[in-house]
């Protein structure tokens, strides 16, 4: 399962525990934000942020009459979090935009980095001389 995937779930499964008025069944969270987040209403999805040994996943508390309360979940990920940035060569071809990177397991980013190893050796690279068609966003 790759991070994307595995966060997706998390994400779900505590987004739908929230809702139902339940508090996280994984994870580490503080009890007193998640009460008060819970007097204020139904929560919504929010942010997530990624350490190599630490997922933080964030659900939000809006109140009409006062400020937001945010429930930040901490989950420990099955293996390392690995960065990977966008290599200077393919930076320097980039108009417009910034490209940083995507975050994968550590797993993942050596498969992928195998992937590209492969695809420098001259059979398969004379192969991607020429037009080229367009990538698909996962």
């Amino acid at each position: 399962m790759t991070l994307n995937a595995y966060v997706a779930q998390k994400k779900r499964t505590i987004f739908d525990e929230l809702f139902a008025g339940q508090p996280p069944s994984e994870g580490s969270f503080d009890e007193v934000i998640w009460r008060d987040g819970k007097a204020k209403g139904q929560p919504q999805m929010g942010s997530t942020t990624y350490l190599p040994n630490q997922i933080t996943l964030e659900f939000i508390y809006n109140d009409p009459q006062g400020a937001a309360v945010v429930l930040p979940v901490t989950l420990v990920p099955p293996e390392r979090i690995v960065f990977l940035p966008v290599p200077e060569w393919v930076v320097e071809n980039i108009w417009q935009g910034d490209i940083a990177g995507t975050y994968h397991f550590e797993s993942d980013a050596s498969a992928l980095l195998e992937k590209l190893s492969a695809a420098l050796a001259p059979g398969a690279n004379e192969m991607l001389f020429g037009p080229q068609m367009a990538k698909r966003r996962e």
